[in-house]
């Protein structure tokens, strides 16, 4: 299978929000199409302590207008047919579905947490408002300037 990633890039800015998932949301549209998340990165270049609380979780609603960020391949030659986007319709965190949430320090804070062979999140394609064909990361508490980072890895 061929390997992705992608993520906010530098010049992002989180917004904390105890509903919605608008750092990114990777989304897999064709029906039949399988992804699974390997890997999944935070983390922050802050010079003050500031305490945030990042969660990873499956999408509820049906977000809209999306804004694509730039995914590279691993696999030379393969085109992903996952995306990962913002929203300006923000995606919902699905009531109960937290995948993973952390609390952490943009202070130098971070982390990356490897799934485990067979364990890997996986997103199923359908059309949008499926609740299994996207899964998205959004702060909960903690926001800057350009001070934190936020990125994914999958296959399909």
């Amino acid at each position: 299978m061929a390997q992705f990633s992608s993520g906010t890039p530098n010049t992002f800015t989180p917004v904390p929000t105890t509903t919605t998932l608008n750092n990114w949301v990777l989304t897999v549209l064709t029906a039949g199409q399988l992804a699974r998340i390997k890997m999944f990165n935070w983390g922050g270049l802050g010079t003050s302590l500031v305490g945030y609380v990042t969660r990873w979780g499956r999408v509820s609603n049906t977000p809209a207008t999306p804004t694509a960020y730039n995914i590279v391949a691993s696999n030379p030659g393969t085109s992903p047919l996952a995306t990962c986007n913002t929203y300006g319709t923000a995606a919902l965190n699905a009531a109960d579905s937290t995948l993973f949430k952390q609390s952490w320090n943009v202070q130098g804070g971070g982390g990356a947490i490897i799934l485990p062979i067979g364990g890997e999140w996986q997103i199923v394609g359908a059309v949008l408002g499926n609740s299994f064909n996207q899964i998205g990361c959004g702060n909960i508490a903690g926001a800057d300037a350009n001070l934190s980072n936020y990125g994914v890895q999958w296959e399909e």
